[in-house]
Parts: C-alpha cells; sequence; structure tokens
C-alpha cells in the first residue's frame, strides 16, 4: 500500500501534488498540512500530529475527516504521520512539504530515512527533486549530464559509484567531512553501492537537471 504524506512546509506546484494523490491510497496530513490540503482541494483520509499548526478553520472544514490529536513532544509530526502509515500496512509513501523556512526542521525531517528505512521505504520530494535512501545499492536510468547529489547522514563506508564524472570507489562520505554534491551521470545508467551507513540521493525531476547544471 503506498500513501502519500503532506506535512507543513514548503510545497512543490499544486498540479504536481495532486498528481501524487491519483497513486496513493492514502492521503496522511501532518498537523499543519491540513491546511495545505484545504487550499488544494485534497481531501485526506486522516489529519495527525500535536495541532499547534492546524488553523481552527481547518480542522472545522474537514470534520468529516478522521483526526488525531497526539500530544507527544518526543516525536515529530511528520513522525506521527508516519507511524500512522506503518499502523495501516503502508509499504512506502511519497512525503511533500517536508521542508520549509526553518533549518531545523528541515534536517530533523532527514531523520526519517535512518529511522524508519527499515520499515518503509520513503521519497522525499520538493519542487526540483527527490530525496530517497540508498539501499546497499542502487541502479538508474539517466540520461548523460544528468546531476545527482550523494548526502551522508551518518558515516557512509564503502561508497562506489560507476558511470558518474566524480567516482567513488570503496570511500568514505560523512557529514561535515565528505559529501558528494553535485555529482553527474556520464552514461545511460548509474550505480550506487554503500557498504554500511545512510546514504541519500537526491534526483531532479524531469529537465529541471537541466536547469541546474548550467
Amino acid at each position: 500500500m503506498h500513501a502519500l504524506i503532506i506535512a507543513n512546509g514548503t510545497l512543490p506546484q499544486p498540479d504536481f501534488v495532486r498528481g501524487l494523490v491519483k497513486f496513493a491510497n492514502l492521503v496522511i496530513c501532518a498537523d499543519g498540512g491540513a491546511n495545505h490540503a484545504r487550499e488544494l482541494g485534497i481531501k485526506p483520509n486522516s489529519i495527525i500530529g500535536d495541532f499547534d499548526s492546524i488553523l481552527p478553520e481547518t480542522r472545522r472544514y474537514f470534520t468529516s475527516v478522521e483526526q488525531q490529536h497526539v500530544d507527544d513532544q518526543n516525536s515529530t509530526d511528520l513522525e506521527k504521520a508516519v507511524e500512522y502509515c506503518l499502523n495501516h500496512n503502508v509499504t512506502s509513501a511519497d512525503v511533500v512539504g517536508a521542508s520549509g523556512s526553518r533549518i531545523d526542521h528541515t534536517i530533523v525531517g532527514l531523520g526519517i530515512f535512518k529511522k524508519y528505512d527499515a520499515r518503509i521505504h520513503l521519497r522525499m520530494l520538493d519542487t526540483l527533486g527527490e530525496l530517497t535512501l540508498i539501499r546497499k545499492e542502487i541502479h538508474l536510468a539517466t540520461r548523460e549530464g544528468e546531476v545527482f547529489s550523494l548526502i551522508p547522514l551518518d558515516t557512509c563506508t564503502g561508497v562506489t559509484t560507476k558511470n558518474l564524472k566524480y567516482p567513488l570507489a570503496n570511500e568514505t562520505l560523512a557529514p561535515g567531512v565528505r559529501d558528494g554534491l553535485g555529482n553527474i551521470a556520464t552514461s545511460g545508467d548509474i550505480t550506487i553501492t554503500v557498504a554500511d551507513g545512510s546514504l541519500l540521493i537526491y534526483r531532479f525531476h524531469g529537465h529541471a537537471w537541466q536547469f541546474s547544471h548550467r
């Protein structure tokens, strides 16, 4: 089962978000994400969070929607939404609105990959691209010149790439030490492997990579 989680940060283009709804069996709003859903004309299956950012008029608008007030300050609203997915047999989820004007929220939000990857496949999307965790090895059909970024959440060892302009051969990436920002595909497919650690890959949507690379 696949879900769409709408968080309270900055969303991609409205039509893009509406398009994601078509592929979701469940739409979950993380607290103030319900404000976005109301603006976009999207009816969620559930709204969950500590309700410090959902507007009163949004709660009234969605009176027919399940609303779960979870006052747990040891977890973020996004984590509450992921937990909801796990409790409803969801195996994969797209997340929009996870980043925004607050850097602390953005950085903490990335922790969901490390915390939940063993139980659910997550994909975080913004206006330009998508972010996923590499599970040991990934093979991607690409275009020559396409741009990727490799972002370590912790110390990632044994990182090896194939068909990237700046190759890595059994090397180590770590936050504040070395990352893989802005690597470039040199052929129609790439392979990235990581022996140990939580390594994210950011890939641009459609032709956005061409604009970014100029």
